[in-house]
């Protein structure tokens, strides 16, 4: 189970460009009303078809961390392509709309997860529509944004949504990138930071963002932080699983 710990790390994870971390260039303009910082949070969004990260990332798990190379590959709505390596190749994943699958060299394993499977496993709601607007720094819900109340920071925009026990929260700098982003069940809460972002075709795309989830029986801290990105370059997403490995059981 640690290494399916360790891949699933992997889901919840971008020409060469260097980090660039944020920094506040301003004050927020506490006139703005929130439909206009909507819409300016909208103009800023990534737009794109294909992105691809080469970096680390680093899990933090029970007391131990672990780092890992990996190389990403995301096609829009389409699928998630992660290979994993230290040294040598250790893992595939590919994570699909309809499910996860992945499987391991060290011990010839491999697993098939749909998302009802992986949300009894994280303790969390999870769909793959969730899993790319974590990585593109996306709002998790669209809706939940549109409705919630502004509050405003000396240097960030924030948004709150409350229903029941359902917490949604974004925070925005002054040139309308996600910084931070948080949801809670009251079981569970899932907090996803940007920290750093680099510049291309006019664009911010995320570098650097970790994620912490905190829940009853689960604890984890991942962070993706990447050394060179493309944006809109083709790539392929080859995934077979070898004969002979031995199918997981998840429950």
């Amino acid at each position: 189970m640690k290494k399916i710990g360790i891949l699933i790390g992997f889901v919840l994870v971008a020409s060469c460009k260097s980090i660039a971390p944020i920094v506040a260039s301003k004050t927020v303009d506490t006139s703005l009303r929130p439909r206009v910082v909507q819409q300016q949070v909208a103009a800023n969004a990534l737009v794109f078809e294909t992105l691809q990260w080469r970096g680390q990332a680093a899990l933090a798990q029970r007391g131990k961390s672990q780092k890992v190379s990996i190389t990403l590959r995301l096609n829009k709505e389409e699928g998630i392509w992660i290979n994993g390596s230290v040294i040598v190749p250790l893992a595939r994943v590919l994570i699909t709309p309809e499910q996860l699958q992945f499987y391991e060299k060290i011990n010839r394993q491999y697993a098939q997860i749909d998302y009802q499977q992986l949300q009894k496993l994280l303790g969390v709601p999870v769909a793959y529509k969730m899993i790319e607007r974590m990585l593109t720094a996306a709002p998790l819900d669209t809706r939940a944004l549109k409705r919630s109340k502004l509050t405003f920071t000396e240097n960030a925009y924030v948004f709150k949504y409350r229903k029941k026990d359902v917490t949604l929260e974004w925070t925005y700098d002054t040139s309308f990138r996600l910084v931070e982003q948080l949801f809670s069940d009251g079981e569970t809460s899932i907090r996803i930071a940007y920290d750093a972002y680099t510049r291309i075709s006019n664009q911010w795309v995320p570098q650097q963002l970790s994620t912490m989830i905190l829940g009853a029986e689960t604890s984890a801290t991942l962070t993706l932080r990447a050394k060179q990105t493309q944006l809109n370059k083709p790539f392929k997403m080859p995934f077979v699983i070898p004969e002979g490995y031995k199918q997981l059981e998840i429950q």
